[in-house]
């Protein structure tokens, strides 16, 4: 049996005046907009072509499945919003191997009231594939930084509803930086969504996160990152150190401190007006003697 379609003369007569016609209609609309509507119409188009395929060439889609997809990140891209000690990093893809370890040992902060009510980030049931993926990598000649992406479907609601990680990956020659971008981020769909959908990505600037989101596990080879050059909220809450010395603080930071474990060094008050407003609120609330207020205050003045 033949299976070839065939259009007939009607069919192409008709397809050609619905070409006609759409033209029309879009000649019609350029012409009733005014020269600067014109302009800014064009302006707008050149922008989201620009716009989309710049995007695209940032980041290209390597590998994926139901629930899990992988990207590779432009060099220029990752050098652009990652902090600025990172970003100088060489990369090498030889400790990708490290990385399912790494987000084993990695917890997520499951409630908002209770501090200590801690979670796995990463599914068990999603390592053996992101290891797959890293072992692959591994044989890439030329290194580069991926971006995961992962979604994990709501419970009562699985076809509109998820909560999405997105992550990059950096392999150095000694170890591993993981920096998130988003964690566990509601997203709901008004309809059932598709691949498409949830695997949308919009790169922004790599920011630390004032929250104990994450809690480390591995006492030994992880930490969080701690801005050294920043005089204040150097504390990324958001990215995790592996087996990179010369990035982990001393002592290491297993997650984010509570208000009341912050210990801000003297030497960030940037005046003896501040220190004396701070010796007064200590005052106030009885953390301190008046005699030793008053001793402290005196020789805060004679520096003054």
């Amino acid at each position: 049996m033949d299976c070839a379609f065939h259009s007939s003369p009607d069919t192409k007569t008709a397809a050609k005046r619905n070409i006609t016609k759409r033209d029309t209609v879009f000649s019609l609309f350029i012409n009733s907009l005014t020269a600067s509507s014109k302009i800014s119409f064009v302006l707008i188009l050149v922008f989201f072509i620009f716009g989309c395929s710049s995007f695209t060439h940032k980041i290209k889609l390597v590998d994926s499945s139901a629930s899990l997809a992988f990207f590779e990140v432009e060099e220029e891209e990752w050098k652009s919003i990652f902090p600025r000690e990172i970003s100088k990093l060489t990369t090498n893809s030889k400790n990708f191997t490290q990385l399912t370890n790494v987000l084993k040992s990695i917890q997520y902060k499951r409630g908002v009231l209770a501090y200590e009510d801690w979670e796995v980030l990463v599914p068990d049931t999603y390592l053996p594939e992101i290891q797959k993926f890293s072992e692959k990598i591994t044989t890439n000649p030329e290194p580069k930084v991926y971006l995961c992406i992962f979604k994990v479907d709501d419970i009562l609601s699985p076809n509109v509803k998820i909560l999405k990680t997105s992550f990059y990956i950096l392999s150095t020659d000694e170890g591993l930086v993981i920096l998130f971008h988003e964690m566990n981020t509601n997203i709901s769909f008004q309809t059932q969504y598709s691949f498409e959908d949830w695997v949308i990505f919009h790169p922004s600037e790599i920011k630390p996160i004032y929250r104990p989101e994450l809690w480390l596990r591995d006492k030994q080879n992880t930490s969080l990152y701690k801005d050294k050059a920043a005089a204040k909220n150097a504390i990324y809450g958001n990215v995790v150190i592996f087996n990179l010395p010369e990035l982990i603080p001393n002592p290491p930071l297993f997650r984010y401190p509570k208000e009341d474990e912050m210990v801000v060094p003297t030497e960030q008050w940037k005046s003896v007006p501040e220190k004396l407003k701070a010796l007064e609120e200590m005052r106030k609330n009885h953390l301190i003697t008046d005699e030793e207020y008053n001793r402290k205050k005196k020789e805060l003045l004679k520096e003054f």
